[in-house]
């Protein structure tokens, strides 16, 4: 089994993911279990999609489907700013570390294609 734990998104993303559980849990009643249950399943996917992709031989769908779910965080986020349930300081920090996610995520997927390349060319 591949170690995860020490990759730097895995940890950006654990500590978004405990961020994100204790802002969820203080949203109102109306939004608790729509928005916020939203927001949670995504970034538990995202922590479950990089552990698959540091685990797998062809991490392309999974880092592809890291993206994914960084983007529909980042919509999350900005309809819980937008309706006043997510402070601006709070926001801007989450932001960040999807920011942050996503690019490490990206960086991943550019050092693959760089291996790729080189694995052909050597044939």
């Amino acid at each position: 089994m591949a170690q995860y734990h020490h990759l730097p998104i895995y940890k950006t993303t654990y500590d978004l993911l405990l961020e994100l559980m204790h802002s969820t849990k203080d949203f109102p009643r109306e939004f608790k279990f729509s928005l916020g249950e939203k927001i949670q399943l995504h970034i538990v996917d995202l922590l479950v999609d990089i552990y698959r992709a540091n685990s797998a031989k062809d991490k392309k769908e999974f880092i592809l489907s890291i993206q994914e779910h960084v983007q529909f965080l980042n919509l999350f986020l900005r309809i819980s700013f937008d309706l006043r349930i997510l402070p601006q300081a709070r926001y801007c920090a989450f932001i960040e570390k999807t920011s942050s996610i996503a690019k490490q995520s990206q960086g991943w997927l550019a050092a693959m294609s760089v291996v790729a390349e080189n694995a052909a060319g050597s044939v």
